[in-house]
Formats: C-alpha cells, structure tokens, sequence
C-alpha cells in the first residue's frame, strides 16, 4: 500500500498557505518533485462544479473540464423508465412523433 504525505503549497514572502493535498494511502500518485508552479483564472460564476470538474490543464494552457460520473438512482431509472413507457404508449396512439 502506497503512502503519500501531506503536501503544502505557500506563499514564501507572507507564509499563508494556498493549499494543501492532504494526507492519503492506497492507489495514490506519489508527489512530483519537479515542479513549476503557475496559475490560471477561471472567472466566477462560468463554471458549475456541482456537475463538473477542471481535471488538468492542457499544454496550451486551457482547462480541461470533466463532468462528474453520477450513477442513477433507483428511483431516477424508474421515472426514466415511466416517461420513457409513456412517450412510447403515446408514439403508438397518434402514430409517431409529430
């Protein structure tokens, strides 16, 4: 079982921290030691990260969003499965979409 340290990032002048990986065990990429820091701003508000994610930054520099994989619910795949029974069921009646 791998095992990697909490890792700290910090402004060296002011010594506040702007953020930490924690600590974790298991499946885990060990920390890189040679690194280049930079940053990029994402403007509020044009994200929804309740949905989705910035996974990485490409090698132009943009952000590589990924949606969260959700997995449906019981009751999700029941109400899919009604409307689908019901979109079907009124197919047949007027005989096709319109």
């Amino acid at each position: 079982m791998d095992r990697v340290g909490n890792r700290i990032f910090y402004n060296k002048s002011t010594g506040n921290i702007i953020f930490q990986t924690g600590e974790a065990e298991g499946n885990v990429v060990p920390h890189d030691d040679t690194i280049e820091i930079t940053y990029l701003d994402i403007p509020f508000g044009t994200m929804d990260y309740v949905k989705s994610y910035v996974s990485k930054i490409d090698e132009n520099g943009n952000p590589v969003v990924k949606n969260y994989d959700i997995p449906e619910t019981a009751e999700q795949r029941r109400i899919r499965e009604l409307e689908d029974a019901l979109l079907l069921a009124t197919e047949n009646e007027v005989g096709g979409i319109l």
